[in-house]
């Protein structure tokens, strides 16, 4: 039987008392990686509405100072698998994953972590770059939310408005801006300012220059797919790794060999299409830790968010969660 919440707290203080998960760390943790994963650092209240994916930017600074406190090494990605391969890796050995490339990660994101030296990959998803609009699925959830609306009031009841919009805007071919047209319609009838929520750029990717000036700062730029999405049709996922590549090359100047599945979706049929693609390593949202036996095309990362305790923080770091 599993260890509820509750309890599961308890020992997890009296473990931290002790000192064992500091100790534990040196056993449950020899060779092993933790990889985190992270979406949004909050602009506005991001993170009211999906706390599992969102955190306001102090939380985040947070986790950054916890880190450097616990004296974690923080290794760029692509270095630290090979150590895992080779056993050669630090004690406390941790990446730091980005998922998407919102104008979050360079707002807030990026200060944070570089206040600490500390290097991170992005996985970066390319397709509405080139607008500067917001994700259209993602905005049209958010202002259901913020309306208030009793048909709106569960997460369910939003899913399934949006999947009926995103339908809808498929079905009649719209273009990104006449996409964008309709969420500000949705806005105006809620009673929202809808520029004012454009000027705080929620939910719209960094621009191309802006990713230049990040991989130029160093952080590590690699594939998302193109449109967010993995189809699967060999000839459909192999486009979607071609024109990602594509623009990561072109912004970068560097070929992206590494991979994070969109919303954590996996098939076996994915993974000889990446090998084939010339793909290193892939990442889930499955938890766990990343050993020289895990299969590098399936490595677990642990999703960090408004939900997840300093307590559940260093129980992953430790590796007793």
């Amino acid at each position: 039987m599993g260890i509820g919440n509750p309890l599961k707290s308890v020992v997890l203080r009296g473990l931290r008392s002790t000192g064992a998960l500091w100790a534990a760390t040196r056993y449950l943790r020899r060779n092993q990686l933790v990889i985190l994963c992270y979406h949004g650092v909050s602009l506005r209240d991001e993170h009211l509405w999906e706390g599992g994916l969102y955190m306001p930017a102090e939380l985040f600074r947070q986790r950054m100072a916890f880190l450097h406190d616990w004296g974690a090494n923080v290794l760029p990605l692509s270095e630290a698998l090979v150590r895992v391969k080779n056993k050669t890796l630090p004690p406390k050995s941790v990446v730091i994953t980005f998922d998407d490339g919102f104008h979050d990660f360079s707002k807030h994101a990026m200060p944070a972590m570089a206040k600490y030296n500390f290097p991170s990959t992005l996985y970066l998803t390319t397709w509405y770059m080139k607008y500067q609009l917001p994700v259209f699925s993602l905005m049209v959830k958010y202002l259901m939310w913020k309306s208030g609306w009793a048909e709106y009031a569960t997460s369910a009841a939003r899913e399934q408005a949006v999947a009926r919009y995103v339908q809808q805007v498929d079905s009649e071919y719209l273009t990104a801006e006449q996409c964008d047209k309709v969420a500000r319609c949705l806005a105006e009838t809620i009673g929202l300012d809808y520029d004012s929520i454009l000027a705080d750029r929620l939910f719209q990717l960094m621009t191309p220059e802006e990713t230049a000036d990040a991989s130029r700062a160093g952080v590590d730029i690699q594939l998302h797919t193109h449109r967010h999405r993995t189809p699967h049709d060999r000839n459909l996922f192999l486009r979607e790794l071609r024109d990602n590549a594509l623009e990561v090359r072109e912004i970068t100047g560097r070929d992206p060999k590494h991979f994070c599945y969109p919303s954590g979706v996996t098939a076996p049929e994915f993974l000889p299409w990446l090998r084939e693609f010339g793909i290193e390593s892939a990442t889930t949202c499955e938890h766990g830790l990343v050993s020289r036996h895990a299969d590098p095309l399936l490595l677990p990362r642990y999703l960090d968010g408004c939900a997840v305790t300093e307590l559940d923080f260093e129980s992953w770091l430790s590796g007793v969660r």
